[in-house]
């Protein structure tokens, strides 16, 4: 393979094979490899519209998606550069690197959002490419100072895919019986790591990628378990929050002892003894590929125990990216593996890893070595094993690099720090301070910690800092660096006086899912996600924690009203019963049917809220074919608890298809997956965003949950207002009123991932003022 431009007629040849489970929110997209290449000639005709061209270049700033490879892959057929940044990244730094690789588009979430809709083009001519062309510029991490991106050519990313490409097809017939292969890919990819694995890997095995922007250990178990995944692909920290979460589901049956069995009745052993764990997974998943930092020992034993795979190797963003790999049936634990072919790997005489190859596209020394900056050593069979690091960046458990001077000029900026220095201890940023006023109160160092982590990008930011007890720190005598080795190891032997705790504005996102796993576990509760995401402070930390335990996470919802007899029950009623009664007492007038034309289900129906007979006015004013998709969602806490209600509930469930929906937090997440369900079934959600009916028939706020429906389902919401309820029969009547009833149905509104929930939910509401002026 010379280019990538020779994959894109593969794609094409893979036919109806899955290619992507794209899932956003509680929804998920299969894509096939057909419909992948019809999204890749849609996005090369917007590249054409746009009048880019080879040589130009575009930034992708957003969350895995299929758009986002179909853009990668209309890119390369155009020979347009692409520059993936992180999607955690700033828009400021996002905007520097713009100005730095003079990128002539932005694609966004809300951008790649439209290009999923646009119609697919699978006749689209592929530009005719050579090895030394650009493919991409990787910009690693990203700094506070002047970004620095790394030039990847086709030669440099085909030399590295070359050798994987051939061994996999040693095995492909072998593996016909276990496909479609499913890849769960955690990384972003924005990580070269994470392109490997995402975009090329599933083409050499004709197998498929699934995307997902949950990390929460729960959520990603259930979903290996109900998408039958093969292999997830994470950084090293995610195996340590899953393992986490395995240790607190199935305590009483993680053996400690190790197998006395070898090769596969070794396994089978131990697949046996973990059956447990093994379904709870699904008995498909097999493995964990890990990237980005090292797999501790003890963590890739205690996975292997259970009887899975820990493939784990070596690489860098400068060598396209991976320097040594194991094999999957021939790993040696704790090494990261034999060098791939094509890659010469060398220990200077300081310990240093040096890589020389056609895939390097770093800066090399005279004899075309790359010098890593990483420590380690070979062993007899060629076998690389780490050793620590020479140079001073920190790597986080995402795997993103911090360089300690970058976030040291930001605290140099601040009055109350004469010096710093910044080193990584238990893999977090540790900030080392002396204070110009030694006496200073402790608030006013944690308010300039808070200062600089504003400035600082989200994995720069101080997790950790230290009061230095003397003048100066230790220094090399010729060049007067610090010394941060020194100042680590006297940090980590105690006598300095430190934090007490990092501020939760500098946590990483796994560490809030750790902690968020944590109190669910010792409470036995559901917490609201994105309320726990606003704590960003200690003060709001402290007030999270500070509220009283939610109550018991809301049960699951029967399946039975989605039932064929309950179906055939509910129509009958609503067409013999229910809609000639409303027909008949109450005039009704429909406004705007016409905007539900050419519109594909599901969407949401969100509605204004004065009245009990809502539900029924829209039942009433929907076409048969969309009447039967509604779904409504009651508040959960409506119907009470005494069996009066009881029965009231059962009935609308089985008329109108109702669903309850918690105004707490508790259970929402249940509600959500429930949702979800109605929606992957056709079903249309039937929400009233206000929440509880208006008291002088003026329209409330709408809550932002509507907004998180709206941006999490990525589905269309369509917004509709109800006119003369509220005067035939308020909350404060007892009985309906006769009198005219108008229900005005408004066009679909999309939001893109990108979108605020209150935002979101504040563009519903106006719209529906708007459809009540008509």
């Amino acid at each position: 393979m010379q280019t990538l431009t020779e994959l894109i007629p593969q794609i094409r040849k893979l036919g109806r094979r899955e290619a992507i489970r794209d899932s956003a929110g509680y929804s998920t997209r299969i894509r096939s490899y057909d419909e992948l290449h019809g999204m890749i000639g849609a996005c090369t005709r917007y590249l054409d519209d746009e009048g880019l061209s080879r040589g130009d270049r575009v930034i992708i700033h957003a969350e895995n998606c299929s758009a986002w490879v179909a853009l990668f892959w209309a890119c390369v057929a155009r020979g347009i550069h692409v520059v993936p940044i992180d999607f955690n990244f700033s828009g400021e730094l996002a905007s520097r690197i713009r100005a730095d690789c003079n990128a002539r588009l932005v694609a966004d979430d809300s951008l790649l959002d439209d290009l999923n809709r646009r119609p697919l083009v699978h006749d689209f001519p592929v530009s005719a490419a050579s090895p030394d062309d650009i493919v991409e510029i990787i910009y690693t991490s990203g700094t506070t100072g002047e970004p620095r991106g790394i030039v990847h050519r086709h030669r440099n990313i085909c030399a590295n895919l070359d050798p994987f490409q051939r061994e996999i097809a040693k095995y492909r017939r072998w593996a016909a019986p276990f496909q479609p292969i499913r890849i769960l890919e955690l990384l972003p990819l924005s990580h070269m790591f994470g392109q490997s694995m995402g975009l090329f890997v599933p083409i050499f095995l004709e197998g498929s990628v699934a995307f997902t922007s949950e990390i929460r250990p729960s959520a990603v178990i259930q979903k290996v378990h109900d998408h039958r995944i093969s292999v997830i692909v994470s950084v090293p920290r995610i195996l340590e929050v899953l393992r986490h979460e395995v240790e607190r589901q199935f305590h009483r049956v993680v053996s400690t002892s190790p197998s006395r069995l070898h090769g596969f009745a070794g396994v089978a052993e131990r697949w046996l003894r973990h059956r447990r764990i093994h379904s709870r997974f699904g008995w498909k998943f097999w493995a964990f590929v890990a990237g980005g930092a090292r797999v501790d020992m003890e963590l890739e034993e205690f996975w292997s125990r259970l009887g899975y795979a820990v493939v784990q190797g070596y690489g860098l963003t400068e060598a396209s990216p991976v320097v040594a790999v194991n094999h999957p049936f021939s790993s040696r634990r704790g090494s990261l593996g034999k060098p791939v072919p094509g890659q010469e790997v060398r220990i200077a005489t300081d310990g240093e890893i040096l890589v020389r190859g056609e895939s390097v596209a770093g800066a090399v020394d005279s004899e075309g070595w790359l010098h890593t900056g990483d420590l380690g050593e070979l062993d007899p069979d060629g076998r690389l094993y780490f050793r620590g690091r020479k140079k001073d960046v920190i790597v986080t458990p995402e795997g993103l690099n911090v360089s300690p001077d970058d976030v040291e000029s930001v605290l140099r900026q601040l009055p109350e720090i004469k010096d710093s220095a910044v080193v990584s201890i238990g893999e977090q940023v540790h900030a080392a301070l002396i204070l110009r006023n030694p006496n200073a109160p402790r608030e006013a160092t944690e308010n300039s910690i808070r200062q600089a982590n504003e400035k600082l990008e989200a994995h720069q930011r101080i997790q950790n800092w230290s009061i230095w007890p003397e003048e100066d720190f230790p220094r090399t005598a010729s060049t007067m660096k610090i010394k941060r080795s020194a100042v680590a190891d006297r940090i980590r032997s105690g006598p300095v006086m430190t934090s007490a705790a990092p501020d939760p504005s500098a946590m990483s996102s796994l560490e809030r899912v750790e902690l968020l796993s944590e109190l669910e576990a010792r409470h036995g509760i559901e917490i609201d996600e994105d309320a726990f995401s606003r704590a960003t402070t200690a003060a709001d930390m402290k007030e999270f924690m500070a509220r009283p335990v939610e109550a018991p996470a809301f049960p699951p919802l029967p399946g039975w009203p989605l039932s064929l007899p309950v179906r055939m029950l509910r129509g009958a009623f609503q067409r013999c019963v229910a809609i000639p009664l409303f027909r008949n007492r109450l005039p009704l007038t429909v406004i705007g049917i016409e905007n539900l034309a050419g519109v594909d289900a599901p969407v949401i129906f969100a509605a204004n809220h004065s009245s009990d007979l809502d539900t029924a006015a829209i039942f009433t004013s929907l076409p048969l074919a969309w009447r039967r998709r509604v779904a409504p969602a009651v508040r959960a806490d409506y119907f009470g608890s005494t069996w009066k209600f009881r029965i009231q509930y059962l009935l609308v469930r089985i008329i109108y298809n109702a669903y309850p929906l918690p105004q707490e937090v508790a259970g929402t997440r249940r509600a959500f997956e429930y949702t979800a369900e109605l929606l992957r079934r056709g079903y249309c959600p039937l929400v009233f965003p206000e929440g509880r009916r208006s008291r002088d028939g003026t329209m409330m706020p709408f809550r932002p949950g509507v907004g998180m429906m709206a941006v999490r389902l990525r589905v269309p919401v369509v917004p509709i207002h109800i006119r003369g309820l509220f005067e035939i029969y308020s909350r404060n009547d007892s009985w309906p009123r006769v009198g005219p009833v108008r229900v005005t149905i408004g066009r679909p509104i999309r939001f893109s991932s990108g979108t605020r929930f209150e935002d979101a939910a504040e563009t519903i509401r106006n719209v529906v003022v708007e459809l009540s002026k008509l």
